[in-house]
């Protein structure tokens, strides 16, 4: 219990040097820094979660096994204050997402990292959160990309799990997110 307070406290930590250095602005990160998106996730923990990404089974699952094009990644932390400051934001893109027709196969999901599913289900009855929230409680999934720091969003090809953008921070500018979303769909 020790270690996982630190790491989350650790989480915190650099979650607020990386705002305090980009001065909360859009921070785009080079998607180059991180590695092709090919791991494992949990399965969905219900059957409209498994429906919405179009999955075969409730079991784990790639990326890749996600039926849309591109796939909306948050990293985040149930206690992390930027993540709770970016939760309605990333609410705010999926429904964007889900009301643009030319964006039917664009999916969005989140990875708890270092949470547990009572502290996950609490943060998705408080926002409301209308997409799959994974379980990422030893941060495996987290690590496998660098140890990613939270909140992180990217956008990553479902066809190679390559990160073709990223954004790390509360997202200030949803449309430039957006913009930058669809930029990326028209070229797939």
């Amino acid at each position: 219990m020790k270690r996982k307070a630190f790491i989350i406290f650790f989480q915190i930590i650099v979650c607020s040097f990386i705002l305090s250095q980009s001065n909360r602005t859009f921070c785009a990160s080079p998607a180059e820094e991180f590695p092709e998106a090919k791991f494992t996730l949990p399965a969905p923990d219900s059957p409209d979660a498994q429906k919405y990404l179009g999955l075969k089974a409730m079991e784990p699952f790639k990326v890749s096994d996600i039926k849309a094009k591109l796939v909306v990644i948050e990293f985040m932390n149930a206690f992390c204050p930027f993540c709770l400051a970016n939760a309605p934001i990333i609410n705010n893109i999926h429904k964007t997402i889900q009301g643009d027709s030319r964006l039917a196969d664009v999916k969005v999901i989140a990875i708890a990292s270092g949470n547990e599913k009572a502290e996950v289900d609490a943060y998705k009855k408080k926002f409301k959160t209308p997409f799959p929230v994974l379980l990422d409680q030893d941060f495996a999934i987290s690590a496998s990309m660098d140890g990613v720091p939270t909140p992180t969003t990217m956008i990553v090809s479902t066809e190679n799990g390559k990160v073709l953008f990223s954004h790390t921070g509360v997202i200030k500018d949803p449309d430039r997110f957006l913009k930058e979303l669809k930029a990326l769909h028209k070229s797939k």
